[in-house]
Parts: C-alpha cells; sequence; structure tokens
C-alpha cells in the first residue's frame, strides 16, 4: 500500500493505520532534539520483543505526497527503523501550520520526561521567531513550560552560538559523560554578568564571550570541584563592596581567574576573601557575646561556675589573638 493509499485508508477508518516507517519524515521542530542512546538501546529491546504498542502520532508530508511527518513517538520510530519493521501504527493528524506545529509538540512532550535544556532552548528560540513573542509569561502560556525553564533557556541562548554548539554536541551522552552542560553555562552566564556589573574595571577588556569562554575552560582543564564553585566569583565582589578586602586586590584576583585556566573561583576566594569572611564573622559573634554580658550585668543575676570558666577561658584565647597581632 502507498503512502496516499494508506492516508485515504486512515481517514475512512478514522485516523488509525499501518505505516511503512521508512515513509515517515522526523518533526525538524520536535523539541526533543537528543536522543541518550542508552535509553534507545533499552526501547528496542522492548519494541524487539513485544512491537510498537503506542501509536505514533503524524500528519501527511504538505510538501511530498505519500509522506508523513511526526508529530510524536521519534524514539520508537528510530527504533523501528533500526530494527527494519516493515509497518508501525499510527495515527493521522491534520497538518498544521508552523506555529501550531511547534506549540503542538511542546505541549505533547511537556508530560513526558525532561528534555535536555539545550533542546527547549532552540525550540522555544523558534517560536519567539515566528510568533514574535517574547514575554515569559506568554511563551510559558503557550508552550506550557514553566516560567522558570522559560527564564533559564532564555538565559542558556544570551550565550555565544559556539558554545550552545558544545553542549548539542554532548546533548545525548549521560550527564556523567558530558563536560559541556546546560547548569555549567547557566553559572557561567551567572558569574559573567557579576564580574560586568560589579567589577566593570575588570570586565571592560574582554568581550562577554571571551569570559564566558575562558571560565567554561576551567571545566574543560578539570579545575573545578563542582559547577557550582563559579558562586565564589559574587562573594569575592561583595567582599569588595563590604570592604571585606581591599578592591584593588579583589580586581587583580579576578583577572587572574579569567587569565588562568587552572585556577577555580573557589580558590581564588579561599586564597584571597576567605579569612577576610572568617573575621567578619568573629566580629559579628564577639558584638553579640558583648551585648549579651552587658544585659546579665544590668539585670544582676549570678553568674554559674560553668560561664565564668568559658569565659576565662574565652579571656585567655583573645589574649593570645590580641598578642598575635600585635
Amino acid at each position: 500500500m502507498t503512502g496516499v493509499e494508506e492516508f485515504e485508508s486512515v481517514q475512512a477508518a478514522g485516523g488509525l493505520a499501518e505505516i511503512d516507517p521508512e515513509l515517515i519524515s522526523a518533526n525538524p521542530d520536535n523539541p526533543r532534539r537528543f536522543f541518550n542512546e542508552e535509553r534507545l538501546d533499552l526501547l528496542r529491546t522492548s519494541i524487539q520483543e513485544v512491537g510498537v504498542l503506542v501509536p505514533l502520532i503524524v500528519y501527511e508530508d504538505p510538501s511530498e505526497n505519500g509522506r508523513f511527518v511526526l508529530m510524536d513517538g521519534e524514539r520508537r520510530w528510530r527504533c523501528s527503523l533500526d530494527l527494519g519493521l516493515q509497518q508501525v501504527p499510527a495515527n493521522i493528524i491534520a497538518a498544521p501550520n508552523p506555529l501550531d506545529n511547534l506549540l503542538r509538540m511542546f505541549n505533547i512532550h511537556n508530560v513526558r520526561e525532561d528534555w535536555p535544556l539545550v533542546s527547549v532552548a532552540l525550540s522555544l528560540r523558534e517560536v519567539m521567531s515566528i510568533s514574535s513573542e517574547v514575554g515569559e509569561k506568554r511563551l510559558s502560556e503557550m508552550t506550557g513550560l514553566t516560567r522558570s525553564t522559560v527564564r533559564r533557556a532564555k538565559r542558556l541562548l544570551s550565550i555565544p552560538e559556539p558554545e550552545i554548539e558544545l553542549i548539542r554536541n554532548e546533548a545525548h551522552l549521560d550527564r556523567s559523560k558530558q563536560v559541556h552542560r546546560e547548569d555549567l553555562y547557566l553559572e557561567i552566564e551567572a558569574a559573567e554578568s557579576v564580574l560586568r556589573s560589579e567589577l566593570p574595571n575588570v570586565a571592560a577588556p574582554y568581550s562577554r564571550g571571551q569570559i564566558i569562554r575562558a571560565f567554561a575552560e576551567k571545566a574543560e582543564v578539570g579545575s573545578l570541584n563542582a559547577i557550582t564553585d563559579f558562586r565564589f566569583v559574587a562573594k569575592l565582589a561583595k567582599a569588595a563592596d563590604d570592604d571585606i578586602v581591599d578592591r584593588a586586590v579583589v580586581e587583580a584576583a579576578a583577572i587572574q581567574l579569567i587569565t588562568e585556566s587552572n585556577l577555580s573561583p573557589r580558590t581564588v576566594f579561599d586564597n584571597v576573601a576567605a579569612e577576610g569572611y572568617r573575621q567578619q564573622t568573629l566580629q559579628r559573634k564577639a558584638q553579640v557575646l558583648s551585648v549579651e554580658l552587658a544585659s546579665s550585668l544590668h539585670i544582676g543575676i549570678a553568674m554559674s561556675q560553668a560561664l565564668r570558666l568559658e569565659l576565662e577561658s574565652l579571656r585567655a584565647a583573645i589574649d593570645d589573638a590580641l598578642g598575635a597581632s600585635e
């Protein structure tokens, strides 16, 4: 039976047919652009044993008579091709317009397992291009994505295209094998924004792309303890704002962080600002203790022996610290 004959028989039968998977094309607007190979292997085994139990959803290809385009079921379709199946069950629906196609794909797949954020972001970019809609709330309503996901996707789209391509090239791998992950770049994007707003003298000589690339290299050479190390960039900048560390020292450290790929933000923070923060914490605790002691003396409560011993021990530690600092 030809693709046209199948389509005509489907219309008569109410939409369900057996279709040669070779007559089906992938939907170019599928937000789920990347597929994990290990999960595909599991699905192939299942289909080999029991067949395709859930019908695909397709529509007639408007550009080629007798062919169909996938709306839902790309993993099942791929596995069917790999296994050489002659027919797969499919529901045929009316062909949507480009925007409806994108939005319907979002809403069909939104209830499934999470896609890589880069898949969502690239498809969201197409939605924004076709619809001219850029508002976070409206995009959430149109696609069924949460506003938080829309926000994160737009942030990911703001990084340079070569970096997005690196993410795309690894999106099919297990997360443990990925170096260029979406969450890495979201941390990098936030750190770059902090540098540009809080330490403008440091960021000014570099383009946004240069700083993002410099920070990405830290993941590539393995100098990070965790991707959240980039949050220490904000703490480093705050140390200058709070006069915990001299601003010139912080700026020099931040420049070093950009230019030396083997340095992690956490290491730079530990070397430059960690001790200042520790002393600030001790200062606040000392202030609280002074107020509490003054309050106790004012009330006239008798001091317990245990408290007296602790205070004497504290006084000795304070004397040692003050003596060491002279």
